[in-house]
């Protein structure tokens, strides 16, 4: 969602209970906010948006969760262009 002005972004991080116990979903989102910190500088800052953790995201490595959550940023256009080529 865009919010013209907005200063820096916000996100929302969904885990379900379709995710193992609460152990593989705090692992999960450890993971997502780890990506998030690593992508942070090419992350528009008037956006907010929610990332949705599928049962698959319980089995995947560091790097895949890396890869699939960059490719959705950049389909959710969350990305800026100019420097998510780098």
């Amino acid at each position: 969602m865009d919010k013209p002005g907005q200063k820096h972004f916000r996100v929302g991080i969904s885990v379900g209970k379709k995710i193992g116990n609460a152990v593989h979903r705090n692992w999960v989102k450890r993971r997502i906010r780890q990506t998030l910190l690593e992508v942070k500088p090419q992350l528009k800052p008037d956006c907010d948006f929610l990332v949705i953790a599928r049962p698959a995201a319980d089995q995947m490595s560091m790097a895949d969760t890396k890869k699939h959550l960059i490719h959705a940023l950049k389909l959710a256009q969350v990305l800026n262009e100019e420097q998510s080529e780098e």
